[in-house]
């Protein structure tokens, strides 16, 4: 399970590497933060309909706004496992 969590962080750290590297980081930036709050807030409505509940609260908003579509996926696995 340790390896897991090593995993996700690093695969987090990457994409926060990638962004940075980009020559229009703002531009990406927000796309992808807005892509990522608006996939949470669809995986939310998705997820109750399977009786599944991913919490929507500060963590998992910066979680889906740092790591867009990538931090939801990361989100819904995390819950699935620890839950």
């Amino acid at each position: 399970m340790d390896h897991l969590l090593l995993v996700c962080f690093a695969v987090t750290g990457g994409i926060l590497l990638l962004y940075m590297l980009k020559k229009c980081r703002l531009r990406f930036g927000v796309l992808s933060a807005l892509t990522g709050i608006a996939a949470l807030f669809a995986a939310d409505l998705i997820c109750g309909f399977f009786d599944f509940d991913l919490p929507i609260n500060a963590f998992s908003l910066c979680v889906s706004a740092i790591g867009g579509i990538p931090g939801v996926i990361l989100l819904n696995i995390l819950t699935a496992l620890f839950l």
